[in-house]
């Protein structure tokens, strides 16, 4: 059994702080979402939800593989 590295360490706790984020932003997209009957302003906020979390995702995943190293 192998030792982590600190890069490997470095990069899980990026990739758990993103994680973190990923939630936050979904969370407030569902409350957003959830008030959308109530007012046309959180639509704005809504609408790039899925796009904010794909691209979160894909930073996590660039970041997941560079510390696999």
């Amino acid at each position: 059994m192998q030792a982590k590295t600190s890069s490997q360490h470095k990069a899980e706790l990026t990739v758990v702080v993103i994680a973190l984020l990923a939630f936050v932003v979904g969370l407030v997209g569902h409350l957003a979402g959830a008030s959308f009957a109530n007012s046309d302003a959180f639509g704005y906020i809504v609408a790039p939800i899925p796009l904010i979390t794909g691209l979160i995702a894909f930073i996590a995943y660039k970041v997941a593989e560079k510390g696999d190293h």
